[in-house]
């Protein structure tokens, strides 16, 4: 009997999920060509930048990572590295955006 076909992970999609490239390292899930991609599929394991919390987050004290770090590294090493994690969001953000815009739109009918 042949291996069974893996469906996509994502909601509501029928699709045969892409052997590697459809594999989510963070989230485990198997994913078709459509959905592959982390903002795609919504990956539950990344940070969501969208919502509008990144300021939130960062105005926090600590961050998780942080936790421990202020005995060891200076104030402004803690700023430094503050402000690379809000530079790595904004440029998540803007591949995201980046995506959404290149995506191939299907006319109909024609």
């Amino acid at each position: 009997m042949p291996p069974r076909r893996i469906k996509c992970s994502f909601d509501e999609c029928k699709a045969a999920a892409q052997r590697f490239s459809g594999d989510c390292t963070f989230c485990d899930g198997h994913y078709c060509n459509n959905h592959r991609l982390l903002e795609d599929h919504k990956c539950r394991n990344l940070d969501d930048v969208s919502s509008g919390d990144e300021e939130a987050a960062l105005a926090d004290d600590q961050l998780w990572w942080l936790v421990g770090l202020e005995d060891v590294l200076s104030e402004d090493s803690i700023a430094d590295l503050r402000a690379l994690v809000q530079c790595k969001k904004e440029a998540f953000e803007q591949n995201a955006m980046q995506l959404n815009k290149e995506r191939t739109q299907v006319i109909r009918g024609v």
